[in-house]
C-alpha cells in the first residue's frame, strides 16, 4: 500500500461532454468531473502528483488528439499511469468492439472512423513501463445514446474481455447491462461524483491510505445504496494496492480523547500580506479591440488559438470565470448554510478538531499568496512570442479557484459537526471564521473578470494613452467573530 511517485507518474483525464452528432446526448457534468478530479489529484492538500504531470483533455475533437496524449503519458510514466475517461461508450455494429466517443464521433457504421478504439488505449497501457497502470471508465456501451445516461451496453463478459489489461487495474461505472447515470442538473455524473466525495472526505474505519480496492468497495456500497448502477473492477498483479489519496477520515473520530494541545489562535488581521495582481499597462500604436472575457470552454480555446492583445490576461479571467461557474452549486449550498456531511463528536474531540482545523485554515490562506506571487505572474504573463504558456496561466487561475473552494469546504465541514448542546456556539463561530476570506476571494475574482471586460470602455474614456489593471487581494478576518470564537473555545478548555 503506497502513494505514487509524483515525478515518475502521469495522469490523463479525458472527458467528452459535448457532441456534434444529434444522436449523442451532451453531458455537461463531465466538464465538472475533469476540473475537480484534476484539482484533487494536484492540489497541495489532497494531491498525489505535480500539476505538470496531470493533464485534463476536455471535449477532444477526434481520435488523434486523444491518442497523442495517451501515448505520450504511457511512454513517460514509470510508476503510476492513470487514464480516466468520461463520456459515451459505444460498441461497433459487427464485432461489438468498444469505442470511446469524442466530440466528432458518429455512431453506427462510421464509429470505427470517428471514435477512439479502446484497444489502442489498452495497447498503450501494455507497452508502458509504468509499474502500475490504472484505467477508470465512467461510461457504458451501446449503439445509441439515451438522454440523461451515458448509454447501454452488452453483457459483462464481453465488456470485461475488452477492457482488461495485464498488470492493470480497471474500474467501470456500471455493469455491462446497466446504464451509467448522469442525473439532470447534477454537478457531476453519479459515479465520478461519489468517487470525488471519497477522495475528498475519506473512509471512516479505513486505513491511512485510500487504495483502489478500498475506494472500489466504498463506491460499490454507496452507489448500490443510493440506487445507482453498481460499479465493476478488474485487478491483476496486485495493482489494486496502489493508493490514490490519503484517507482524511483515518482515526478522525475514533481515536480516544487526548489532553487538549495548545490552542491555535488565528491572527485577527490580515492573515497574510496583501497580494497584488497587475495587468501591465499597454500603450497601443493605434486603436485596438480587446475582446470580452470568454465564458465557455470553446471560446476559451478559440482565444488561445487567436491570441488577440492581452489574451493571456483574458485567459486568466476566463479560467477564473469557468472555475467559479463550476462551483455555483457549492456556493449556493454554502450561502444557504448547509454542511457537507454530519459527524458526531464529543466535547474533547471537537476541541481537537477545531484546533487542527484552524491550522488547516491558515494553510489555505497561505496558498493565496502562492497563487499570485510576482515570480509566478512574470512567468505567466507578457511572455515573448513563442514562449507563452497557456497551461501555466490556466493553472494559476485554477489554483486560486481551488483556494476559494477549499475555504467553502472548510466552513461546510465545520457546520456538519454534531456535538453536545453546550458546544453549539463554538461550532457556529468556527464556521463563520472562513466567511470573510470566502467572500473576499470571490469578490476579487469577480472584480478582475469585470475589469477585463471593461478594458475597451476604459481605454475609450481615458485621458491618457495607458490603461491598466492593478488589484490587491487582502485576506482579513472578522474581529468580533474571532473574539466570540476564542471566548467559546476557552470556556471548553
Amino acid at each position: 500500500m503506497r502513494l505514487p511517485d509524483s515525478k515518475k507518474s502521469r495522469i490523463v483525464l479525458i472527458g467528452s461532454a459535448r457532441y456534434e452528432s444529434p444522436d449523442l446526448q451532451d453531458v455537461p457534468a463531465i466538464e465538472n468531473n475533469l476540473m475537480e478530479l484534476r484539482r484533487v489529484f494536484t492540489s497541495d492538500s489532497t494531491g498525489i502528483i505535480s500539476p505538470e504531470n496531470c493533464t485534463a483533455l476536455i471535449n477532444p475533437k477526434d481520435q488523434p488528439t486523444v491518442g497523442k496524449l495517451v501515448t505520450e503519458a504511457a511512454e513517460q510514466a514509470e510508476d503510476l499511469l492513470l487514464i480516466y475517461y468520461a463520456g459515451h461508450g459505444l460498441l461497433s455494429l459487427n464485432r461489438h468492439e468498444l469505442f470511446l466517443a469524442t466530440g466528432g464521433t458518429i455512431a453506427g457504421s462510421k464509429l470505427p472512423f470517428t471514435g477512439v478504439d479502446y484497444s489502442h488505449i489498452r495497447d498503450a497501457c501494455l507497452e508502458s513501463r509504468a509499474r502500475t497502470r490504472v484505467v477508470i471508465l465512467d461510461c457504458c456501451y451501446s449503439g445509441r445514446a439515451i438522454p440523461d445516461t451515458l448509454s447501454t451496453t452488452d453483457q459483462d463478459s464481453a465488456f470485461l474481455g475488452q477492457v482488461q489489461v495485464a498488470g492493470t487495474y480497471v474500474m467501470t461505472a456500471s455493469p455491462g447491462h446497466a446504464v451509467a447515470k448522469a442525473h439532470p442538473g447534477a454537478r457531476y455524473t453519479a459515479f465520478t461524483g461519489e468517487l470525488l466525495r471519497i477522495l475528498n472526505e475519506g473512509i471512516a474505519d479505513g486505513d491511512e491510505l485510500l487504495t483502489l480496492n478500498a475506494i472500489y468497495k466504498q463506491l460499490y456500497g454507496s452507489l448500490r445504496a443510493s440506487g445507482n448502477p453498481i460499479p465493476r473492477q478488474q485487478t491483476t498483479e496486485n495493482s489494486d494496492v496502489m493508493a490514490l489519496a490519503r484517507n482524511y477520515a483515518h482515526n478522525r473520530l475514533e481515536a480516544p480523547p487526548k489532553p487538549s494541545p495548545p490552542m491555535v489562535t488565528p491572527r485577527p488581521s490580515p492573515m497574510e500580506s496583501p497580494t497584488p495582481l497587475s495587468s501591465t499597462s499597454f500603450i497601443p500604436d493605434e486603436v485596438i479591440q480587446i475582446p470580452s472575457v470568454p465564458r465557455t470552454l470553446a471560446d476559451r480555446e478559440a482565444l488561445i488559438g487567436s491570441r488577440p492583445p492581452k489574451w493571456d490576461y483574458l485567459l486568466y479571467a476566463s479560467s477564473l470565470h469557468l472555475g467559479m461557474e463550476s462551483l455555483n452549486g457549492k456556493w449556493s449550498q454554502y450561502s444557504a448554510g448547509r454542511s457537507s456531511r454530519s459527524r458526531r463528536m464529543s466535547v474533547a474531540q471537537l476541541c481537537h478538531y477545531v484546533d487542527a482545523s484552524l491550522e488547516k485554515l491558515q494553510q489555505i490562506t497561505h496558498r493565496v499568496g502562492e497563487c499570485l506571487t510576482q515570480e509566478l505572474q512574470d512567468r505567466a504573463f507578457e511572455r515573448p512570442a513563442g514562449k507563452e504558456d497557456p497551461q501555466l496561466v490556466m493553472r494559476m487561475a485554477s489554483n486560486l479557484v481551488g483556494v476559494y473552494e477549499d475555504y467553502m469546504d472548510w466552513a461546510m465541514a465545520s457546520r456538519g459537526i454534531i456535538a453536545p448542546h453546550k458546544t453549539a456556539r463554538l461550532i457556529e463561530m468556527t464556521a463563520l471564521i472562513a466567511d470573510p476570506p470566502i467572500r473576499q476571494v470571490k469578490a476579487f475574482m469577480e472584480q478582475y473578470i469585470s475589469e477585463m471586460d471593461a478594458l475597451n470602455d476604459r481605454y475609450a474614456t481615458s485621458e491618457i494613452a495607458s490603461v491598466g489593471i492593478d488589484l490587491t487581494l487582502e485576506i482579513e478576518l472578522d474581529k468580533k467573530v474571532l473574539d466570540d470564537f476564542l471566548t467559546e473555545r476557552t470556556n471548553l478548555s
